[in-house]
């Protein structure tokens, strides 16, 4: 039990090699709001790809296993929670708008918002701590491009 529990909060033992665990936790989040209106477009993989590959400096290939392994993770996981927590403890006011902001660029890529998405995002935003001004704000600024 605690091997899964420490595989949804992106928890390494000594010998594991792999992505952080803010980066696991972006990324389930980000892999939660692409599949929250039921469709998962080929612009919404590579948004994802495209965020993560630019917000941690990954690779291809290890962005690519990255959200392999996130789309796993967030498959698994009961709550938005676990994710969410391990970001906000990570990162200030700032980074967490950041990752918001990345959210943000993920349910824009198919170039409609819809309100499953919305409401994943006002949830995911709370859970960080980003006041709803704030993510209202960031919405504006990549809807405006």
């Amino acid at each position: 039990m605690f091997e899964k529990i420490s595989k949804i909060l992106g928890l390494k033992g000594e010998t594991e090699t792999g992505p952080s665990g803010l980066e696991l936790a972006t990324a389930a989040l980000l892999v939660q709001v692409s599949k929250a209106d039921g469709e998962f477009t080929s612009d919404e993989r590579d948004q994802l790809e495209a965020c993560v590959k630019e917000h941690f400096g990954l690779t291809n290939l290890e962005a690519a296993e990255l959200l392999t392994r996130a789309e796993r993770d967030q498959s698994d996981a009961t709550c938005l929670y676990a994710f969410t927590r391990t970001i906000a403890k990570e990162l200030d006011n700032e980074g967490r708008q950041d990752i918001v902001r990345l959210l943000w660029r993920v349910a824009f890529a198919d170039k409609h918002i819809d309100n499953f998405e919305e409401n994943v995002l006002a949830k995911v935003a709370g859970l960080l701590g980003v006041s709803p001004q704030d993510r209202i704000r960031i919405k504006h600024e990549i809807e405006a491009g």
